[in-house]
């Protein structure tokens, strides 16, 4: 926790040039995140939506993978699909 108090101490005091590079770096470890969670994911596999709006219980069946999102369909319904960020699918 003390580390956390000392990065945010320093973006606190930090300059126009520092806040640059530290937005840049943290973009770079958003992407190898959000990377890393795609690759959990193979087309075929079977999928749940964890989203307010979506039925939990629905499952769905990854399609295609793309750069940022996965798209998924029904199984019982082909015409049934959504793209979705990554982030948002769990495995059943």
């Amino acid at each position: 926790m003390s580390n956390l108090n000392q990065v945010l101490e320093f973006i606190k005091n930090s300059d126009r040039e520092d806040l640059n590079s530290i937005i840049d770096q943290i973009n770079i470890r958003k992407s190898e995140l959000r990377y890393a969670q795609k690759l959990e994911f193979k087309v075929g596999d079977i999928v749940g939506i964890n989203h307010r709006k979506m039925d939990p219980s629905k499952t769905l069946r990854v399609i295609k993978i793309n750069n940022k999102n996965i798209k998924v369909a029904s199984s019982s319904n082909p015409i049934d699909q959504y793209t979705v960020s990554p982030s948002l699918l769990v495995k059943k």
